[in-house]
């Protein structure tokens, strides 16, 4: 399985919030991309975005799309826009059919053409936005096709800016990004996610796939020895191989009172030696504090590494932990919680990854698709749609995960548009709600939500044993009551 993990080579980027930086050299209405932190002033890191990579005749037949666009509903009259990093490998263009591309890092107005011979950082070489592309296209062939480049929360700013003024129906967007919030549906990303639903805009977002390598839980230090107590244990078990960079994250609840704490987090080799280590201090009066440790390092030798996080100041009542591992699984991972931005917004349509085969109805989702429920008690994800997808651009390898779902999720939610234009884009995903396939119509699964999206014969067929519509707007209601763990918000 292709794991595209862009982010390990830390970018020398960070973000100062002043759109007229004389050293910018990417802008949005809010802010400046900067080479290096300024002589003075606060800023913070530009994390790049993650490809949630690990056409597609599989989709439109588990989808039940040929009668779809037999009937002529083909995705005529919507707009899409795929929003990707990776417009700078080896693809063929041909199989898009036709289509236009913005390059929001150039021109934050996302009006300049990508050139797609020239790209800015080696993280952005790839073909991962083709493949999004041409899912979009083989589902819905006949809408109207957007490429976006997207390379971090800056770029993401113009991009939702560019969509909500050019009237963009829907979004797809296969990526994830990191340590902009605590996946709360809070930060500016899923501030931007609000903007563009208040405009009509669907925002059609990858849960990501990091139901193996993630962890979250409240503080604890049973021992008093400051050091947080993973299930019992002083440290948390990560399978790592050498060869190339590994990135883990440790975030804790204080992005809107950062400084209250100081965590620092450390990686153990199987020797017993420490093989890196993030001690960034975080204090209320520094330019840049963000309750954040970045480890990224090249394991020596392979095998279980062990992470500690350790206490160093301030108040730990209240705290919560999560981590984040882009490059290993965890020895005991909490699969719930672990969808990031912009997934975790609730006001985003969220996809979770099921493989598409024979029995994709009954099939259970790809271990690794990220489940909910999220930081902020919301139900996540709301729908799961097929990956393991035939594509020009992997060839017989295959697209898989969240990302390849995610399109064909979008796509076929602007099939249903098109049939019935009186719908604008945020009504046709309700009703590709209501359709989906969910082998206990009374819950909202944590793992693929109102169920595995697939059509109907007939646009006012309902699949056998679904509820009412309105039953389907209270399950969310219900779902979270029934999951909430009240110490888990304070």
């Amino acid at each position: 399985m292709l794991w595209l993990s862009l982010a390990l080579a830390h970018p020398p980027l960070v973000r100062v919030e002043d759109p007229h930086h004389p050293d910018a050299i990417a802008r949005s209405a809010t802010g400046s991309v900067l080479l290096e932190p300024p002589d003075a002033g606060p800023w913070q890191d530009e994390e790049p975005a993650v490809v949630d990579a690990w056409v597609a005749e599989e989709a439109v037949s588990v989808l039940n799309l040929e009668d779809w666009h037999a009937r002529g509903a083909r995705g005529e009259g919507v707009k899409i826009a795929v929003f990707d990093l990776q417009w700078f490998g080896a693809a063929d263009p041909d199989e898009l059919g036709a289509f236009t591309t913005h390059d929001c890092w150039t021109d934050p107005s996302c009006n300049t053409p990508i050139e797609v011979f020239e790209p800015r950082f080696p993280w952005e070489e790839g073909s991962h936005g083709y493949a999004c592309a041409e899912v979009v296209h083989d589902i819905a062939p006949d809408a109207e096709l957007h490429l976006v480049r997207v390379n971090g929360p800056t770029t993401f700013e113009n991009a939702i800016a560019w969509a909500i003024a050019e009237d963009i129906d829907i979004v797809s967007i296969s990526m994830s990004f990191f340590n902009n919030s605590y996946y709360d549906g809070s930060g500016n990303v899923a501030r931007l996610i609000e903007e563009a639903h208040a405009n009509g805009v669907l925002v059609v977002a990858s849960a990501g796939n990091y139901a193996a390598r993630h962890w979250e839980g409240a503080w604890r230090d049973e021992d008093g020895d400051n050091r947080h107590d993973f299930d019992g244990d002083n440290s948390l078990a990560i399978d790592l191989a050498p060869g190339s960079p590994r990135s883990i994250f440790v975030a804790w609840n204080q992005y809107i009172s950062c400084g209250k704490t100081d965590l620092d987090a450390v990686v153990i080799a199987p020797d017993g030696t420490i093989a890196a280590r993030a001690e960034r201090s975080q204090t209320q009066a520094a330019e840049q504090c963000s309750p954040i440790e970045r480890i990224r390092f090249e394991p020596v030798v392979e095998g279980v590494h062990r992470l500690e996080v350790r206490h160093t100041r301030g108040a730990s009542s209240d705290l919560r932990v999560s981590v984040l591992s882009l490059s290993g699984d965890l020895a005991d991972p909490v699969t719930g919680g672990a969808i990031p931005d912009p997934g975790a917004s609730p006001y985003a349509l969220t996809v979770g990854a099921v493989r598409a085969t024979d029995d994709y109805l009954w099939a259970e989702p790809e271990p690794f698709s990220s489940t909910g429920p999220t930081y902020g008690g919301y139900a996540k994800p709301d729908l799961a749609g097929p990956d393991g997808l035939s594509t020009s651009t992997y060839g017989a390898r295959g697209f898989y995960g969240t990302s390849a779902s995610t399109p064909a999720v979008a796509a076929t939610i602007a099939v249903v548009l098109s049939e019935d234009p009186s719908l604008d884009a945020l009504a046709a995903a309700e009703r590709v709600k209501a359709w989906a396939w969910n082998p206990d119509a009374d819950f909202r699964d944590p793992r693929w939500g109102f169920g595995k999206v697939r059509l109907p014969t007939e646009p006012q067929d309902m699949p056998c044993g679904r509820r009412p519509l309105v039953a389907w707007m209270l399950l969310p209601l219900v779902w979270m009551l029934r999951r909430r763990d009240p110490a888990k918000h304070p």
